[in-house]
């Protein structure tokens, strides 16, 4: 293992640096992983749009990268008796980690359970922020990153490529957002999902395309997505995600909503929407593209970046008795149920194709850029470590 490694800082609103740290050494109860492949999330792009605001400010500097998936290349002599792992941990293992680390003593981990980490009142460091203090390596945009004690930790198969594994977290998010659409009792008889219903999806970034496809598992007959550039919709249908796809810039809002009535039972609108796009505006066009009775849940819209709409609550949710979800986070236990539904349904969708470009950690100011462009992005732009290529 070298001396330094590459690493990705925010330092200010929009300012990236590429910094080289020494390695840091580890502790027993430590593990250092060799990243493969780390993902460019819409969340992390509002974190350098808002790095000023006062939330991150003053956790600057902070190397991001929530989704990663890599190799472990050095471990404590205690690792194996701090770790959340079904199995034990050995250096060379292919492995996908869970970056969030709950308090367990704030009141919401105390009455709630410790799984919704992001819900944590004071979770603990270890993970993102104050990358220029030990150990440094804190987040999965980097060559190496160091895994803390109390992580949540899953072994992979060798032959599951990162392509795949590092789809790992933005897939449980698009099941967790299908589970909260599942969630009102069957005797209501208000959802029709599972059985042949009609889906909308806004947005087609890597969680979009996801929700889709978690959609379609679910049983949902028909997946419409919105979304573009037009190369990512293509992508989208040509793997089985979606049945149908409207590209946002060469339609307006009214004719979206229109097709999408269209393609719903009597044109009443979709018995589903998920809002995966991160716009504020999509949760207002999605509101209008659901049935009466139908049911909305808004994953995409996670930082507080200031922006806001204007809501008729009466017309738009209350006369239409719709139920209406938040998703924040996951908790951990979702990562077992994406992996798992990855591997059964390989065949089916080429879960792979949604990684359109990978970058050198040398190239993140390109690569942040691509990913920020509307009109030229690919759906999950990535950042390449030590342990990508696989020889």
């Amino acid at each position: 293992m070298p001396e330094k490694g590459k690493l990705v800082q925010i330092i200010g609103k929009n300012q990236i640096e590429v910094f080289e740290q020494k390695l840091p050494e580890v502790k027993d109860d430590g593990i250092i992983m060799e990243v493969g492949l780390a993902g460019i999330c819409g969340t992390d792009l509002h974190i350098i749009e808002n790095a000023d605001r006062k939330e991150f400010k003053s956790e600057l500097p902070i190397t991001l990268g929530h989704e990663v998936a890599g190799r472990i290349v050095k471990m404590g002599r205690k690792a194996n008796e701090v770790m959340l792992c079904d199995s034990p941990l050995k250096e060379g293992d292919k492995i996908v980690i869970y970056v969030f680390l709950p308090c367990n003593n704030c009141w919401w981990d105390k009455k709630f359970g410790s799984d919704h980490t992001l819900i944590c009142e004071d979770p603990r460091p270890g993970y993102f922020s104050h990358s220029d203090k030990w150990p440094y390596f804190v987040g999965g945009w980097g060559e190496y990153m160091y895994v803390q004690p109390g992580t949540w930790i899953w072994k992979i198969p060798e032959d599951m490529s990162f392509e795949m594994a590092v789809l790992t977290e933005p897939f449980s998010m698009g099941i967790r957002a299908v589970e909260k659409a599942l969630s009102l009792p069957a005797w209501k008889n208000m959802q029709t999902m599972s059985f042949g219903g009609v889906v909308a999806v806004l947005g087609s970034g890597a969680i979009g395309i996801l929700t889709a496809i978690a959609a379609k598992i679910a049983g949902a007959g028909k997946v419409i997505l919105s979304g573009g550039p037009q190369r990512s919709l293509q992508i989208a249908k040509e793997i089985g995600a979606a049945d149908e796809i409207i590209n946002i810039f060469e339609t307006t809002p009214e004719e979206r909503i229109e097709k999408v009535k269209k393609l719903s039972e009597r044109g009443y609108g979709a018995d589903v929407v998920f809002e995966a796009a991160g716009v504020p505006d999509a949760f207002l066009e999605g509101l209008e593209m659901m049935r009466k009775l139908g049911t909305f849940v808004e994953l995409g819209c996670l930082i507080d970046d200031g922006r806001t709409v204007s809501l008729n609550i009466a017309r738009q949710i209350v006369q239409k008795d719709i139920a209406l979800y938040g998703v924040v986070s996951q908790p951990p236990q979702e990562f077992t149920k994406s992996l798992k539904t990855m591997q059964i349904f390989k065949d089916r969708f080429d879960f792979a194709r949604i990684i359109t470009h990978k970058f050198p950690i040398e190239n993140a100011e390109e690569a942040v850029s691509l990913a920020k462009d509307p009109h030229n992005k690919g759906i999950k732009t990535t950042f390449t470590g030590k342990a990508y290529p696989e020889n």
